[in-house]
């Protein structure tokens, strides 16, 4: 029996998305201060999701070599934000976590980002930011789902 198949519009869509989202979150936040790179910042959000990850689990995570990923980590951990630790099991086995500093950090720029979503939702109906909040909450349950 052959796979279901799904219209294009779904790929499309996924495709449309990820922009803008990326756009929303991007420009509610400081990369200046401290000198972060957009790839610095997908890791430290990606920590908040996945709190300990090795560094190939990150670089697939975030979609980049790992090679990039072990350079962009170098700095945070330099900043304080992220740390290495070793599996104490398999001491070849290295995690990257959040520090309290990173926790903190993260902690920041959320409400950042909260407050720059929050008003540019609020010039919705109150209908669509219903209809909003279920869309995201059904889309990122299913998302995890394909991972």
């Amino acid at each position: 029996m052959n796979a279901p198949t799904y219209d294009d519009s779904v790929t499309n869509s996924i495709l449309e998305v990820f922009p803008i989202c990326q756009k929303l979150v991007m420009n509610s936040v400081n990369l200046k201060e401290p000198r972060l790179t957009k790839t610095q910042l997908y890791i430290l959000l990606s920590l908040i999701g996945k709190p300990r990850l090795t560094m190939s689990q990150l670089a697939a995570y975030i979609a980049s070599s790992k090679e990039q990923a072990t350079r962009a980590v170098a700095p945070l951990v330099e900043h304080g934000y992220v740390e290495r630790v070793h599996d104490p099991e398999n001491r070849t086995l290295v995690y990257i976590q959040l520090t309290d500093a990173g926790r903190h950090f993260l902690q920041t720029e959320k409400e950042q980002i909260r407050r720059s979503l929050t008003n540019r939702i609020s010039s919705l109906s109150e209908d669509d930011r219903e209809e909003f909040q279920k869309s995201v909450s059904t889309t990122l349950r299913i998302l995890k789902k394909l991972e």
